[in-house]
């Protein structure tokens, strides 16, 4: 066996303990390290040695399948196999493949053990909640492409749907994600979606070569039937923030399950969808700019005194032709990434509104809601509790609302936060409790003053036996807690009635008062 540079050997054992040198058989040509003391195998004798021999049936798919992407012109890994002689004890090893360009008739393989990369054997992907992997890989999305036109130029995103509407096993979309995870950029920019759709980000071939069949080489590793669509990242003009931001709301869009679409239409019109989300980005952006919205009150009402406590501030939009509600345009704010502008743009609004009226004579109580997404942004969080520090005067006057829209992932986090908002002296409420994700882990991780019980609970309550059940155990966990409640879409005198006698703190819908811009509360009367 022939020698390898040293210059390639310094290069590969700056991450791996072991490189090997294939031919396109897999046949071991040369390799470098303690290859004897770590596979246990002999790779002087005359005898060839074939890679394949040593790996279990996955590794030997995803090895081969692997080698058809190689180009010359792109890398692919880490991914973590199995590896050593037949018969003996098999170690894992994170794996680097290439070719190179001068060469393209050998394969260059890097092991390394997967502490070296920091990461441990077992499969990380596994471990982690399909909304925590999709949220950390449209996070990286962004932080691959954004302000680089060299990336846009040299990168792909597949997406993917598996089994035509077969319900998948965890271990089948386990096996799926490690696949893709194996040809992604840096063996991290691959997730799972929903239950049967992924997508992953993969170099472009050279000049010569073809996007690998992706679809097909999935399906005879899992033997499921799967279809495939490939976007090029300078088509969609990745690098360009709000671009980039198009994308990933059409993914989110694709994996919805119930109302999203299938791969046929990225496919088709992923160009189109681009370009018409990149519209309604700067539409939106536009609104915040022109501070085209207002702010509406209602109010929310001590049940047993019938005093107004305080109200809370709702937003309404001048809306552009192509979002046709508010609440949607607060939804699209989320998934594309400005609901942070705009909830520091409503931040700025209601402490202006208490200031006018505070210079008039008085002032109400005024809720502001809070996305859990902006909560989640340092940045956002830097300018927010500026905000608050430098209106610390008005802690009797204005309080925060949590809003669940958007999932909240990382609750230990948001909980420090709502620790030093309420450390300043303002008010903290968690709304929507009972709704969606949202559940009683909340009031363990987050220490609140108050929260809202979701109004799908209440307004079927009077005939509901089980919705007035749940409604109990809030009421009387809430008071073990000493946490205030207050009940949504309370429409009549009769809900009103129920939430008092069951210990409901304070109420909110028509029965008091719709949205109004004049602080109006109906009379004792009305309802």
């Amino acid at each position: 066996m022939t020698k390898v540079p040293d210059r390639f050997l310094g290069y590969a054992f700056c991450v791996g303990d072991l490189l090997l040198e294939l031919d396109t058989d897999f046949f071991i040509q040369n390799a470098d390290g303690a290859v004897k003391n770590t596979l246990g195998i002999d790779t002087s004798g005359a005898e060839p040695i074939n890679f394949l021999d040593l790996l279990t049936d996955r590794g030997r798919s995803l090895i081969e399948s692997a080698a058809k992407t190689l180009t010359g012109a792109n890398r692919l890994g880490p991914f973590t196999v199995s590896i050593g002689r037949q018969g003996g004890t098999k170690e894992q090893f994170a794996i680097f493949m290439a070719k190179l360009p001068t060469a393209t008739d050998r394969i260059y393989v890097v092991l390394s053990r997967p502490y070296r990369l920091g990461v441990s054997g077992k499969s990380e992907t596994s471990q982690k909640k399909t909304d925590e992997k999709k949220q950390e890989f449209y996070e990286r999305l962004e932080a691959l492409f954004e302000g680089n036109p060299e990336a846009q130029d040299q990168m792909l995103v597949t997406v993917l749907e598996a089994g035509a509407g077969q319900a998948l096993s965890g271990e089948q979309r386990q096996e799926i994600e490690k696949y893709l995870r194996t040809y992604s950029v840096g063996g991290n920019h691959a997730a799972q979606l929903a239950d049967d759709k992924f997508a992953f980000v993969h170099e472009k071939p050279g000049p010569e070569g073809a996007v690998a069949d992706f679809a097909g080489e999935l399906e005879k590793v899992t033997g499921l039937s799967v279809q495939a669509a490939t976007i090029d990242a300078a088509e969609a003009t990745l690098s360009q923030k709000d671009s980039l931001r198009a994308l990933v709301f059409s993914l989110q869009n694709f994996a919805r399950e119930n109302e999203g679409f299938g791969v046929g239409e990225i496919a088709t019109n992923c160009r189109t969808m681009i370009g018409e989300t990149t519209e309604r980005v700067k539409a939106f952006r536009q609104v915040l700019e022109d501070g085209a919205f207002s702010l509406v009150f209602q109010p929310i009402v001590h049940l047993k005194r019938g005093t107004v406590h305080h109200f809370e501030a709702l937003t309404r939009f001048e809306l552009p032709p192509m979002i046709k509600t508010q609440w949607e345009m607060i939804r699209f704010a989320e998934d594309v990434g400005l609901i942070d502008d705009f909830d520091y743009a409503v931040v700025g609004r209601a402490i202006s509104k208490i200031r006018e009226l505070l210079r008039k004579g008085g002032a109400p109580g005024i809720a502001v809601n809070l996305s859990g997404r902006s909560l989640s942004n340092p940045e956002f969080l830097l300018e927010l509790m500026s905000v608050l520090r430098g209106n610390e005067d008005l802690k009797r006057y204005l309080s925060l609302e949590i809003t669940e829209s958007a999932k909240i992932h990382d609750l230990d986090a948001l909980g420090h936060v709502l620790e030093d908002i309420r450390e300043i002296g303002f008010k903290v409420y968690l709304d929507d409790f009972g709704a969606g994700a949202a559940g009683f882990q909340y009031l363990k991780k987050l220490k609140v003053d108050a929260l809202k019980i979701d109004g799908a609970y209440i307004r079927n309550a009077l005939e509901d036996r089980e919705d007035r059940a749940f409604l109990r155990s809030m009421v009387t966990l809430c008071k073990d807690l000493g946490i205030v409640t207050v009940g949504e879409w309370v429409e009549t005198r009769a809900h009103a009635e129920l939430l008092t006698g069951m210990g409901v703190d304070y109420g909110q819908g028509y029965f008091f008062g719709k949205p109004s811009a004049n602080f109006l509360v109906k009379k004792s009367d009305e309802g």
